[in-house]
């Protein structure tokens, strides 16, 4: 991979506050006569630097919705995660490897809230570098992607879908749609393991009948057997149908139905936290997953969530993630994370569903609305006690399966393919449904099948580190430092593509050279994105490490170009 210095010099377009005291108090003879006596000052040591309130300076990186009394820490070196330990008394819960990163769930003594230990770390590393730790973050949580009611004015008649021997394949649009039967001609997914990491899935529905294999599930650290119900909810089971449910001429039948499914419960019924979701997506890696689905997320950055998905790229899977159901622009993760899948949904009618979430970071929409699928042997018919089997259901989490078939069936196709050149495939090939080329709406189109699995084996993605240095850190050596915990977005033609955040160590190599900062501090890696130029924004809580100042906001900008193959310092 080529590698290339791009050097920007960038400034703060706002003042750092010194967090400082204020001025001294008036006296009598400068001109207050109705103060009264001055108040005699209290001596202090002068050595004795400004206290800062743990508590206070840590609730700035808290920043969304978590589990109480965990702190997850990532770590190069074991001595970081037992000076992390020693700082706020914790005990490690859990903890799992990703190549060079390790990762542990540490609980903290009843009176220590998250914030405070944060704070306490953080204030550390402002005094003292803790060698060789990545990071420490709340151990944040995410909303399953409900699915939707069935429109009833398009949907098929109940009654078919309640009969076991039916044959409901004419009743599934979204195969024929996407040009399922001649896609099938060139490859069905044969063998290809693909990772529902959801609820789980009830092995034991006649669709999925020799489909799934062993799973596993995180937060129990338990192996799921083959052919076991795993499934706490349905959603992960109407997904695993959508991707892989056999053509037997019962049913319905999967985009890819050679595909074998792996659950990785992490709703049980509630989510779990991103470390138990991380570690079943490690998991899930490296045991024999090449296709990830994720058909849920939230708004807030994880460290620990990007550092799994990374992994998983390095290794070769291709993750897929629903864009979200709230029909409006907001952020949300996994699905922003660079080097992923985004997937919006679409309706019968190729237009984009009014639900389906918009945004930059789209890639492709696929079939989301009115979708028949798998739900569990226990989901039971009104009034008859009978088993469903089947129902229609709709959302981003639908068509999200519907992308992970087709990387499925491309990956049969193209096993020595790239995450990144999959995925422009898939993006290449898709149909154009809204706004010409690529748009905020539905990406690059809505996915057709027949086309991709015909279609060459485009040029790979690059890669970019983009360390974020500010004129409010502290020079060292003639170096500014780069800052931790600031948001890096990658623009092109003024829509957000791309979404990072810096770390403390530089951990992010995976085999890459550690980079021209000699400390390693605050980078943001971005791996397969797409060759061109982008507007880079920097903007974040400049909490700088060894000067007791923060800048709210900082902003500065610059410039990337990157070509294929490229490996870019920023």
């Amino acid at each position: 991979m080529r590698r290339k210095h791009i050097v920007i010099v960038v400034s703060l377009l706002g003042l750092a506050l010194l967090l400082t005291g204020c001025g001294g108090l008036l006296s009598q003879e400068g001109g207050c006569p109705s103060c009264g006596p001055a108040i005699p000052a209290v001596p202090g040591d002068p050595t004795v630097g400004r206290q800062i309130d743990p508590e206070l300076f840590g609730a700035a990186f808290v920043r969304g919705d978590h589990i109480p009394g965990q702190l997850v820490v990532g770590y190069l070196d074991p001595a970081a995660l037992t000076e992390v330990l020693s700082l706020v008394g914790g005990t490690v819960e859990d903890s799992f490897s990703l190549g060079e990163l390790s990762a542990a769930l540490v609980a903290l003594p009843p009176d220590t809230s998250v914030a405070r230990a944060m704070g306490t770390v953080l204030l550390e590393l402002r005094r003292e570098s803790i060698e060789g730790l990545a990071f420490v973050e709340p151990n944040y949580l995410r909303e399953l992607i409900d699915p939707l009611p069935a429109n009833t004015l398009t949907k098929a008649p109940e009654p078919a879908v309640y009969d076991p021997d039916a044959d409901l394949r004419p009743q599934q649009w979204g195969l024929d749609v996407v040009g399922a039967e001649d896609a099938w001609t060139q490859a069905t997914g044969n063998g290809i393991v693909v990772a529902v990491v959801d609820t789980g899935v009830d092995g034991t529905h006649p669709d999925l009948a020799g489909k799934v294999i062993g799973g596993y599930d995180p937060a129990a650290d338990t192996a799921i057997p083959a052919g076991a119900d795993s499934d706490f909810d349905g959603h992960g089971t109407h997904v695993a149908g959508i991707i892989a449910a056999n053509d037997d001429g019962k049913g319905i039948v999967g985009l890819a139905p050679g595909v074998l499914i792996m659950p990785i419960p992490i709703f049980q019924p509630g989510y779990v936290g991103d470390f138990d979701a991380a570690e079943g997506t490690v998991w899930a890696v490296d045991n024999g997953a090449q296709v990830l689905n994720h058909s849920w997320g939230g708004p807030v950055y994880s460290q620990i969530l990007k550092a799994a998905f990374d992994y998983a790229y390095h290794s070769g899977a291709i993750s897929v993630c629903a864009a979200g159901n709230d029909g409006e622009a907001w952020i949300h993760y996994p699905s922003a994370y660079p080097g992923t899948i985004a997937v919006g949904a679409t309706t019968p009618h190729d237009t984009v569903t009014d639900f389906s979430t918009l945004g930059g970071w789209l890639s492709v929409a696929a079939p989301g609305d009115n979708i028949l699928s798998c739900v569990p042997t226990w989901y039971v018919q009104d009034g008859t006690g009978d088993p469903l089997l089947y129902d229609y259901w709709g959302g981003t989490s639908m068509a999200t399966p519907f992308v992970s078939a087709l990387a499925a069936l491309l990956r049969e196709l193209h096993p020595a393919a790239t995450p990144y050149q999959i995925q422009k495939l898939i993006e290449n090939t898709a149909v154009d449904i809204e706004a010409p080329g690529f748009d905020i709406y539905s990406g690059y189109g809505r996915i057709d099948a027949a086309e991709a699995v015909t279609a060459p084996v485009p040029d790979d993605g690059a890669i970019a580190y983009i360390y974020t240095p500010t004129e409010s850190s502290m020079p060292l050596y003639g170096d500014w430092l780069p800052i931790p915990y600031v948001d890096v977005v990658l623009l092109k033609d003024g829509e957000i593509r791309y979404w990072g955040q810096t770390d403390i160590d530089g951990w992010g190599d995976f085999g890459f050279p550690m980079g021209s900062w000699w400390l390693g501090q605050g980078v943001a890696a971005f791996y397969g994105i797409e060759p061109g130029t982008y507007d880079v924004l920097v903007g974040g809580d400049d909490q700088v490490l060894w000067w007791a100042r923060t800048a709210n906001r900082v902003t500065t900008t610059g410039t990337l170009t990157v070509s294929s193959g490229d490996f870019v310092e920023l």
